[in-house]
C-alpha cells in the first residue's frame, strides 16, 4: 500500500513540473511515468498513477473551465470535465496493463501510439512523447523512437541500453548547446506579438467593437518592417463572413498595405460560410495572399459540439502546413499545442517554420498558457525548427 502511494505521488510530481516559466526541461519527468505505471502492483493502482500524472498536469482546467463556461454552465461543469477528461486519458493505460511484466513492456509503445492518435489523441495532452525534445534535440523521430526505447530499456532494467540511450541523449543536448544549428537568416524576420485584452471572444461583438478589432490590424500593418512577418493570436479579428462587407473592406485595406511592403500578418480569425460549419483558422494577408489556415482539433465541448448546429469544424486529417511568405509553415492554433497527433502530422510535412497562435483570456492566471508554449517549443527543439509564438493572455 505505502509503495502504490508512492508511485502515485511520484506520478503527481512529474505532472506538477509541467508549466514553470524558466524551467521547461522539467517537463522531461514525464518520461518517468511509463516506468511508475509498469511498477504498479495491479491494475487499479497503474490507473491511479496515470491518473494522478494527467490531473496534475491539467491543473489548471477547473479554474480556467470554470471562467470559459462561467455564463453557461455551474462552477461544478469544469472540475467534472477535469476529473472526465482525466479518466479518458488514463483508461487505456488502466485497461492494457498486464500482470506479466515482458507483456507491459511491449505494451508500452503501443499505449502511447493509441493515446497519441484520435479518438484518444483527441484529449491526449501532455503526452510523455513531449520529453522528446528535451532529451534528443534535434534528432527528429529518431529522437522519438529514442526515447521510447530509453523508457523500455528502464523498465526492462537493462543498464547497458539505458546508458547508451541515456549517453545519446547527453550528446544530443550538448550539440544543441555547443554547436547549435542556426536560425536560417530569412527566420529573423518572423516575430510573434501577444496581447493583453481582457477577453477575446467573437460571440456578440457589435459594429464599434469589430471596427476596434480591424483598425489595430490596420495599424500593425503600417508598422510591419518590409519583408517581415508578424504573428498575431487566435480570434483577434470579428467573425468573418461574406456578409460583412465592413470587415472585409478593412481587411483588403490592410492587404493592400502589407503587399507594397512584400510583408505579411498572421492573425486568428473566425470564418463562417452560410451552410457550412465555423471554422476557427489563422488568416494570412498581404504579400500578394490571402490564405486561411484552419485549425484541426478545436476545443471538445468548448468549441467542438458535434450534437450542435453552431459546432466548429475538425479535420482529423489536415496536414497543418500551408505556403506562407514563400515558407512551408506548421500552424498549431491555441487547443492543437497541447496534442501530439496534429503536430505529428505537420513534422511529416518537413516545415521550414512553426507558427503558434492562442487565445488565452480564460486560462491566463493557470498553468495552461505555459504548458501551451513549452509543448510546441519542444516539438520545435527536437526538430531543430523555428518556433513563432502569440497569445492574448
Amino acid at each position: 500500500m505505502r509503495l502504490d502511494l508512492v508511485l502515485i505521488g511520484a506520478a503527481a510530481l512529474c505532472g506538477l513540473a509541467w508549466g514553470h516559466e524558466g524551467a521547461p526541461w522539467l517537463m522531461g519527468l514525464a518520461v518517468v511515468v511509463p516506468l511508475l505505471w509498469h511498477r504498479a502492483g495491479n491494475r487499479w493502482t497503474a490507473g491511479a498513477v496515470v491518473l494522478a500524472y494527467y490531473l496534475a498536469t491539467s491543473r489548471g482546467m477547473p479554474f480556467g473551465f470554470g471562467i470559459f463556461f462561467e455564463a453557461s454552465a455551474p462552477t461544478w461543469y469544469g472540475w467534472a470535465l477535469w476529473v472526465a477528461c482525466g479518466l479518458a486519458n488514463a483508461a487505456l493505460w488502466c485497461a492494457l496493463w498486464n500482470r506479466d511484466a515482458g507483456r507491459r513492456i511491449w505494451l508500452m509503445p503501443a499505449i502511447l501510439v493509441l493515446t497519441a492518435v484520435p479518438p484518444i489523441g483527441i484529449i491526449g495532452w501532455t503526452s510523455p512523447l513531449n520529453a522528446a525534445g528535451i532529451f534528443y534535440p534535434g534528432m527528429g523521430f529518431i529522437g522519438l523512437a529514442f526515447l521510447v526505447g530509453l523508457m523500455a530499456a528502464s523498465m526492462r532494467g537493462r543498464w547497458p541500453a539505458v546508458a547508451m540511450f541515456a549517453g545519446a541523449a547527453l550528446v544530443a543536448n550538448a550539440s544543441a548547446a555547443f554547436w547549435p544549428k542556426n536560425a536560417p537568416a530569412w527566420a529573423t524576420a518572423w516575430t510573434g506579438q501577444d496581447t493583453h485584452f481582457p477577453r477575446l471572444q467573437t460571440a456578440n461583438l457589435d459594429i464599434f467593437g469589430e471596427g476596434q478589432r480591424v483598425m489595430q490590424v490596420l495599424h500593425l500593418a503600417g508598422q510591419v518592417k518590409p519583408g517581415h512577418v508578424l504573428v498575431l493570436p487566435e480570434t483577434v479579428l470579428p467573425q468573418l463572413s461574406a456578409a460583412n462587407t465592413f470587415t472585409a473592406s478593412m481587411l483588403d485595406d490592410a492587404a493592400n498595405v502589407l503587399a507594397r511592403k512584400r510583408s505579411t500578418i498572421v492573425v486568428g480569425a473566425e470564418l463562417h460560410t452560410p451552410g457550412q460549419r465555423l471554422k476557427n483558422a489563422l488568416v494570412v494577408l498581404g504579400a500578394g495572399q490571402r490564405v486561411e489556415l484552419v485549425q484541426r482539433i478545436p476545443v471538445p465541448i468548448g468549441m467542438w459540439k458535434p450534437w450542435r448546429d453552431d459546432t466548429f469544424a475538425v479535420d482529423l486529417l489536415g496536414s497543418g502546413v500551408a505556403q506562407v511568405a514563400g515558407r512551408r509553415v506548421a500552424y498549431s492554433v491555441c487547443y492543437e499545442q497541447l496534442l501530439v497527433w496534429p503536430m505529428m502530422a505537420s513534422m511529416l510535412q518537413s516545415p521550414e517554420v512553426i507558427v503558434g497562435a492562442a487565445n488565452g483570456w480564460w486560462a491566463r492566471n493557470t498553468s495552461i498558457p505555459a504548458i501551451q508554449g513549452q509543448s510546441l517549443d519542444a516539438w520545435g527543439r527536437l526538430f531543430a525548427v523555428p518556433v513563432v509564438r502569440a497569445a492574448n493572455l
